[in-house]
């Protein structure tokens, strides 16, 4: 959460206020009025790329809260589950809003969220709504047990498998081929899909040889703005 840090008052009507009083401007992190419209984006340029049917049955493994889903499906129209392991957003997504958090950020800034500039702001970052449009499976995929509930929830194998960005420098490449065998553990048929942000570690072309000297079905790895596309 703390990776991400959208300032949010420079995006409202009329802009960032005149005189901040010496204070910080509110900013939000993880939440979904900035990651939405940054995976939609991002997706609008991917599929155009990876040209994603609307017949694929498509599971996304580390969707966070699943906005990344969201925005395939409505690039592709496929059939799209989203899986992540986190228990935080197993517990948040359905039953809770971001208002806590939403809040806690306009406080912390010396605001008052019901009151004033306050509540404008609260009204701008905060829709009301669940976290979640979509239901997020807590499963990895890695064993027989996790990838039949994947296969019941999409009515069937997934044609494709994406990687949403989720390796770092902290994965060992031990890891890596874990996560990839638990993809390539549904029938051998679909593909798998590697978004990926290159590091002076672990380059494009690094991630692409460890993941295609593996048996089974062959690895893509793409760059988040589709510049880079390896097959």
């Amino acid at each position: 959460d703390a990776n991400y840090r959208f300032y949010v008052e420079r995006r409202m009507p009329g802009g960032s206020p005149h005189n901040l009083e010496g204070r910080q401007q509110v900013k939000i992190h993880y939440h979904k009025l900035w990651m939405q419209p940054l995976l939609a984006a991002r997706w609008s340029v991917l599929q155009s790329v990876l040209n994603i049917a609307p017949t694929d049955k498509v599971c996304m493994v580390g969707v966070g809260f699943g906005w990344g889903v969201d925005a395939v499906i409505a690039e592709t129209d496929a059939a799209v589950i989203g899986i992540d392991i986190s228990q935080y957003i197993a517990d948040e997504q359905q039953a809770n809003t971001e208002e806590t958090e939403l809040r806690a950020e306009v406080s912390a800034v010396g605001l008052d969220p019901d009151t004033g500039h306050g509540l404008e702001v609260m009204n701008f970052i905060f829709d009301g709504q669940p976290r979640s449009n979509v239901i997020v499976l807590q499963e990895d995929a890695k064993t027989g047990q996790s990838r039949t509930k994947i296969r019941g929830e999409l009515g069937g194998n997934p044609s494709v498998v994406v990687y949403e960005d989720i390796i770092d420098d902290d994965w060992a490449d031990q890891d890596i081929i874990d996560a990839r065998n638990g993809g390539n553990g549904f029938g051998g048929q679909q593909r798998l899909i590697f978004l990926y942000t290159q590091t002076q570690a672990r380059t494009f072309q690094n991630l692409f040889d460890l993941l295609n000297a593996l048996q089974g079905t062959p690895s893509e790895v793409i760059s988040a703005d589709g510049q880079v596309h390896l097959t």
